[in-house]
């Protein structure tokens, strides 16, 4: 059977999106799962939180809860607001859209799952590769369930963060699945006027992504059929610069 959890599920999606439901009724056979999500559809929030006013939660239903609120807000609250029992794992998803490269410093779904570490706790974001709608939530779902068997042996040197996308597939031709780097998402991003006077404007974003990525990579991997798991970290330092830094110093006060 396992290691049993206590493990929180969010999204950016909304607490009644199709993933989320999939999620929470194929881990609930082994462990103990809790729920709280947006009260609507949240992307494209990342980290972002909310400091500036009162957050209002209302139970769902049992063990789920809705937020008015973002991504991070929900998985703050799951571990820090007194309502949980103690929990082993953060779910993010899953998300009805794949997260790629770039998109993991946009997307609220990979934001649940960082947030999650960044407060101590392993994260795990979940997305599929589909246009909204999808027949294989449930598939991925027990991907899902039979990866978190080993989360022992995965968790045991630190905390960590995963990114994971699931191909758009049925399972018997889903090839398998890659631990992987990330790719390129290349924004091509647009904005339309809808109306302008002399004191504001309404802009509308448009535009399209294309994805490219070399062998390896989430975006070729995913393309191939695979499932992608890609390791995300917080520190940000741009080492390589740092390391040109003496040099330059030692220049300056000269």
């Amino acid at each position: 059977m396992g290691y049993q959890m206590n493990i929180l599920l969010t999204n950016d999606d909304g607490v009644n999106a199709a993933g989320i439901g999939a999620l929470y009724d194929v881990l609930s056979e082994n462990h103990a799962v809790f729920i709280i999500a947006p009260d609507e559809e949240r992307s494209a929030c990342s980290n972002a939180i909310t400091v500036r006013r009162n957050l209002r939660i209302n139970t769902v239903s049992g063990n789920k809860y809705s937020v008015d609120g973002l991504p991070a807000d929900c998985v703050n609250i799951g571990l820090n607001g007194g309502l949980l029992p103690e929990i082993d794992l953060v779910i993010s998803g899953i998300n009805h859209g794949p997260n790629l490269g770039d998109d993991v410093h946009f997307s609220g779904t990979v934001g649940g799952a960082r947030t999650a570490l960044i407060f101590g706790v392993t994260g795990i974001a979940v997305s599929l590769d589909c246009l909204g709608t999808s027949d294989y939530f449930i598939d991925t779902a027990l991907f899902v369930r039979e990866f978190i068997k080993d989360y022992k042996r995965i968790e045991r040197i630190s905390h960590i963060c995963l990114n994971i996308n699931y191909p758009d597939l049925p399972k018997s031709q889903v090839n398998g699945f890659k631990y992987t780097t990330l790719g390129k998402r290349e924004y091509r991003d647009s904005y339309r006027m809808l109306s302008r006077n002399s004191e504001t404007m309404q802009l509308q974003l448009n535009g399209t992504i294309h994805s490219v990525g070399r062998e390896g990579s989430d975006v070729h991997e995913l393309r191939n059929g695979y499932i992608s798991i890609t390791p995300l970290q917080l520190d940000c330092t741009d080492y390589t610069y740092l390391s040109r830094l003496p040099k330059a110093e030692e220049s300056w006060l000269k």
